[in-house]
């Protein structure tokens, strides 16, 4: 069988499969744990590499259309997975069901207080010690007005495709919050300059009043042909370990 080769922009996921490998105990095996990815629709979903390695993978995702999707590629491929229609924010399994849980890109459209939940929901569905990967948008992209209209705070929205998406981008402070029932292994901040190419020279002038650092107008305009280089999408992801519970203090 080939081996899946994910997207770039899902780099993240492979570190993700290399952390888990490097945790095993000697002569333990990844064979056998069990995976929830929340948010597995689409053609090339990201829980095949985890399933290649004998895993037994679950998948949520609250668009039957992307599950039909992710189960077209099992079928072609041959992988045993399971995939099901489900909300991140209220999962249909007991607690501690999995002994890894991840998200990738499938919060960015949540509210800041979803966000929240589903982020408490993969805490209640992993093991005690288990491992999680997940990422939220970083304020620091820019412009944030390609995000939308700001309708609370770091809460933007905009038409896409005629409905309306909420995409929250979080302070360093906010997202380190979200995760502060687990214990962090390492906190990583991605940056791709993205956008941009397009814009004509009105679109960017328009952009003026958000420029990254004062300047002149003149100054601005001078930047146009380096556009590229200044728009930027920025997303911090948290490799997480949910902490064993306490022992009781002797009396």
């Amino acid at each position: 069988m080939r081996p899946t080769i994910l997207r770039p922009n899902a780099s993240p996921v492979d570190r993700f499969l290399s952390v888990l490998n490097a945790s095993l105990d000697e002569g333990d095996a990844l064979e056998g744990k069990k995976i929830l990815d929340c948010g597995a629709g689409g053609p090339v979903p990201p829980l095949a590499i985890f399933a290649e390695q004998g895993m037994d993978a679950y998948g949520i995702d609250i668009s039957p259309d992307q599950v039909e999707r992710s189960r077209a590629f099992c079928r072609e491929v041959g992988l045993p997975m399971q995939l099901d229609v489900g909300d991140m924010r209220s999962l249909p399994f007991e607690d501690g069901s999995f002994d890894y849980v991840y998200e990738h890109y499938s919060m960015c459209h949540l509210s800041k207080a979803d966000t929240a939940r589903a982020i408490a929901e993969m805490h209640r569905v992993l093991k005690p010690g288990g491992i999680a990967l997940l990422g939220v948008v970083s304020q620091d992209c820019w412009p944030l007005s390609s995000y939308g209209e700001e309708r609370a705070p770091g809460e933007r929205w905009m038409d896409e495709h005629d409905r309306l998406v909420c995409h929250s981008l979080f302070t360093d402070r906010e997202a380190d919050a979200l995760v502060s029932a687990w214990d962090i292994a390492w906190k990583e901040r991605i940056t791709l300059h993205v956008g941009g190419g397009s814009a004509t020279k009105d679109a960017w002038m328009d952009l003026y009043e958000e420029a990254p650092a004062p300047c002149a107008r003149e100054e601005w305009a001078k930047q146009y042909p380096d556009r590229r280089n200044l728009y930027r999408y920025v997303h911090l992801y948290y490799f997480l370990n949910k902490p064993q519970p306490s022992s009781p203090d002797p009396e």
